[in-house]
This record gives structure tokens, sequence and C-alpha cells, in this order.
């Protein structure tokens, strides 16, 4: 036999050794009940949870008359109203003798990690309510316009399209620490499925919408396998590849939390580069500018900002390591920016993090974080959302007392 030929047979050999192995691992797979993922679609509906939707100016934003049992970080039963809010119903048209307060945020306020009665803005509520300065004058309503994972750029967004139609009388913006600098920076934000704002060059604050041209496949890398590269009817119709993506995007998911950590250090420090510097430029431009326009509407305006997790840690060995690790000069320097900020821009602003790491520690309790996840991590526990609604309470109240004081006569 020639060595061509016998080169071959070898080759032809091999090949159906690869085929057969392929045809048993996808029937042992099927056999087996193992699934995994098929290929993404060419339309792909942008929801982070089963109560989201995609929305061509936002993104995506809660999906009208949802409901269902909320299982994973925290527990309780979401309802979407059909306004796109997880809230009860509100009329448009402001009632009479009411004051209504708007709150914009982002999975801290949506907060289907707790039952309703539990959030910070539904406890606000009752708490506004007996505040001297309108009980017994006016009914006091505060409607949630929070969506999981929006950053600034969407909230300016929502404030323009859907609040005003509700006459509020104060916007109250939650700020997050832990990532919405991140949020509003193309170049530092991984899903890129969310509009931007940038400036141009006559250094306007200008909305780039470019995102809805992303193909599914061009929205989140890590969302995304080698698998989904391929054409859809081999991966559609292969367990095997199926499988294959479903445990890349797995290491990936692990990855992405890894970096993610790293990345959020960065909030903590004076930006060290143009792209951090860019991102904290476009995020107070958006505060500004939001405030702008709520001034505008006659409107009193507030920024709430939420700590990160590490930033009231009970553990005090704990933050101080994290501090040292990451060589952080001041835990809260984006708290007192925002401060400062909010001086020289003529805006309150209402820090959390430090007043809530003064009640860990003194308590050694968690805001943040349930049994059925990271322990004092992630989003506010029941104790996080009520300790928030005392002191936003306590500020509203406050300057709700002081525009009824008389003006001293000249």
């Amino acid at each position: 036999m020639s060595k061509l030929k016998t080169l071959g047979v070898n080759v032809g050999l091999t090949l159906g050794g690869l085929l057969m192995g392929v045809i048993i691992g996808e029937i042992g797979l099927r056999v087996a009940g193992i699934e995994g993922y098929q290929k993404i679609a060419d339309f792909a509906d942008s929801a982070p949870t089963g109560f989201h939707t995609s929305d061509r100016d936002l993104g995506w934003k809660l999906k009208p008359g949802a409901s269902g049992e909320w299982k994973g970080e925290g527990e309780s039963f979401v309802r979407v109203n059909s306004q796109s809010l997880r809230d009860r119903e509100h009329t448009k048209a402001k009632p009479p003798n009411t004051l209504r307060v708007a709150v914009l945020g982002d999975s801290f306020t949506e907060a289907i990690h707790v039952p309703i009665e539990q959030t910070f803005w539904s406890k606000l509520e009752r708490k506004l309510g007996n505040c001297e300065a309108v009980k017994g004058r006016k009914k006091v309503e505060v409607i949630n316009f929070g969506v999981q994972g929006y950053g600034t750029a969407q909230e300016l967004i929502m404030l323009r399209k859907k609040v005003w139609d509700y006459h509020p009388d104060i916007v109250v913006l939650a700020f997050f620490i832990g990532n919405d600098v991140i949020n509003n920076s193309p170049k530092l934000e991984y899903d890129l499925y969310r509009p931007f704002f940038v400036y141009d060059a006559s250094g306007k604050l200008v909305p780039d919408m470019s995102f809805r041209d992303r193909a599914p496949i061009d929205r989140n890398e890590r969302a995304v396998s080698f698998v989904d590269r391929l054409p859809g009817w081999i991966v559609n119709n292969s367990r095997i590849l199926q499988v294959a993506k479903k445990a890349e995007l797995g290491i990936k998911k692990q990855q992405l939390s890894n970096d993610f950590t790293k990345l959020s250090a960065q909030n903590f420090q004076e930006p060290t580069d143009a792209v951090w510097e860019n991102a904290w430029r476009v995020t107070e431009g958006l505060i500004v500018t939001m405030r702008d326009e709520v001034v505008q509407k006659n409107a009193d305006f507030l920024v709430v900002t939420i700590g990160a997790p590490m930033q009231v840690e009970r553990d005090a060995a704990m933050r101080k390591k994290f501090i040292e690790e990451n060589k952080i000069q001041d835990l809260f320097y984006p708290n007192r920016r925002l401060d400062n900020l909010g001086i020289t821009q003529g805006f309150r602003v209402l820090s959390l993090a430090e007043q809530f790491q003064g009640y860990t520690d003194k308590y050694q309790v968690c805001a943040h974080g349930f049994e059925n996840y990271v322990p004092c991590g992630g989003h506010w526990n029941e104790l996080g959302h009520r300790l928030a609604s005392i002191k936003i309470n306590q500020n509203l109240c406050q300057q709700l007392k002081q525009r009824q004081l008389p003006k001293n006569k000249p």
C-alpha cells in the first residue's frame, strides 16, 4: 500500500472516529437530559429579568403588567403597573392637595429583592405623610421610577420621557456609588445596549443612541460565546455545542465578577486616566443637567448617594484590607466628590454611606445582603431600606419645614 493511500486510510479512520464520538456524545447528552444554550438570536429582547423588556429609548424597561415571584437575591412578589413602574397605579394628573415625590434610580430603587412594603420609597411615603409640614394639609405620593441596571443617562431620559407626566413636586435621584459612574461610560460599561451621553465639539452634553443599531452579538462580549459565531443551524441542532456555550459563559461570568470587583474599586480613587476622568465628567454633567431641568419645572431636587457594600461593611478589618489591597486613600472619595458638586452647583446631596457605616459598626448588622445570597453583599435588605427611608424622610421633611418658615423682614 502506498504512503498516500495509507495516509488517506488513517485520515478517514480519524474522521470517522471523531464523527462517531460526536454522535455518541450527542446521544449521551440527550439521554442524560443535559442541556446548554442555543445560539444568540439575531433579534434579542434586552431584558435583565423576565419582568423587563426592550425599549428603543432606554435599552430596557419594566414590562407593563408583568408579575410573579422573584427568588434570586432576596425574595418578593413583583407586580409591574400599567405604566411600566414597580409600584401601584398612579394617575398622571396629580390629585388636589397632594405632594408628589418621584424617585429615579437603578436596582436599589426598583428593589425587587424585597416585598414592596419594605422598599425605602414605600416606607418614605408613609413617613413623609407624618411630617409636620404636610400632615393634615396634603396627601403624600412617592412614585418609583427605578429600573434595574440604569445609569444616570437612562435616568435623565426617564425624567424627560415619563416623570414629568406625573407633575412631581420633588425629584429624588438615588445614585449608587458602586457602578453608576461605570454605567455612564461606554469604555467602562460591559453592556453596551444602552444610551450614553457624550460631550460634542462645542462642549454640549448630547445623547448617543447608537445602541439601537447594535446586533445582539455585539452588545456584551461577556455574554457571547465562540459558539455564537458559528452558523445557527449547526448550533441549534448540536447539544455538544450548546453545552460548550453554557460552560464558556459560566467561566466568563466568574471572570466578569472578578474583573468587576477590580474595576469597581477604582470608584473610590481619583481618576488615574482619561477614561475615568471622562466618566466622572459625564456623570457630573448629567446630574447638573437633571438639576437644571428639575428647577425649570419649579420642583425640588435631591441627590441621595447609596453606598457600596464595602463602604458599610460591619467588619472594620475587612474594610481595612480592601483599602490596603486597592491602595485607596479615602473610601468615601466618590461621596465627597458628589457632596462638593452639590455645594458648587447649588443642590442638596444626602450621603447615606457614612451614616450607614456608623449604624452597622455599632450594632454589627448588615444593611446589604440576604441569606440566599452573598452575606452583607449585594443590594439592600429590609434594614437597608428602612434606614434609607428614615434618612431621606428627615432630609425632605426638614426642607419642607424650612419652606414654611416666614422670611426675615428687611
